[in-house]
C-alpha cells in the first residue's frame, strides 16, 4: 500500500498526513540518526512508510476528540483538514498544520524503530502495586494508562483544545 498524503482538500483514500520525503528531511534535520533512509532498498522504503501510515493512525485515534475544529467533510479520511480551527492566538489553521506534519514524523520515528504506539494494556494499566527490590510502585485509582509522548504532545498543542492553562495579566 502506496503513502496517499492528505494536501488539505480532505481526500477519502488519504493515509498520511506528511511525505516520505517530507518525514525523511525532518529526520535529518533533527539528527534522527536511526531513521535510516535507503532509497535503493525496499524493505527500508516500505518500512519508513509503514511507519507513516502507523503514525498518522496513531495521530488521529490518540488525539480525535480534542483538535481545535470538526473536519471539513464526512467523506474525509482522515481528521484534517478541519473547519473553524483557530490557534490560541487567534489564527485559523488551514489544511493539514506543520504541528500534525512534525508530530507525524516524531511518532513515525517511534514506530519505526519498533516502539507500539498504542500497545494493548493489560488490566487497562492500572497498578496498584508493584515492587522490584527497593522500588515501588503504586498508581491511583482510575491513572490513564499507556505511555506519554511528551514531544508529540508538545508539537501538538497548538491544535488541540483546552488541557491547558493560560495566563492574562491585567
Amino acid at each position: 500500500m502506496s503513502l496517499v498524503v492528505e494536501d488539505g482538500s480532505g481526500k477519502s483514500n488519504a493515509n498520511a498526513y506528511v511525505s516520505l520525503e517530507d518525514c525523511d528531511g525532518y529526520h535529518a534535520d533533527m539528527g534522527n540518526t536511526a531513521w535510516v533512509v535507503d532509497d535503493e532498498d525496499a524493505d527500508n522504503i516500505a518500512a519508513r512508510e509503514t511507519a507513516i501510515r502507523k503514525a498518522t493512525a496513531f495521530i488521529d485515534r490518540k488525539y480525535n476528540g480534542r483538535f481545535r475544529g470538526r473536519r471539513q467533510g464526512a467523506s474525509q479520511a482522515l481528521m484534517w483538514p478541519r473547519w473553524d480551527a483557530i490557534d490560541e492566538d487567534g489564527f485559523v489553521i488551514e489544511d493539514v498544520p506543520d504541528a500534525v506534519k512534525y508530530a507525524t514524523c516524531e511518532a513515525a520515528y517511534r514506530a519505526y524503530i519498533g516502539i507500539d504506539l498504542m500497545p494493548d494494556m493489560e488490566r487497562g494499566g492500572a497498578v496498584i502495586q508493584e515492587t522490584i527490590g527497593p522500588i515501588s510502585t503504586t498508581y491511583a485509582a482510575g491513572a490513564p494508562a499507556g505511555t506519554r509522548y511528551d514531544m508529540i504532545e508538545g508539537l501538538l498543542r497548538p491544535c488541540l483544545s483546552g488541557g491547558g492553562l493560560r495566563l492574562v495579566r491585567a
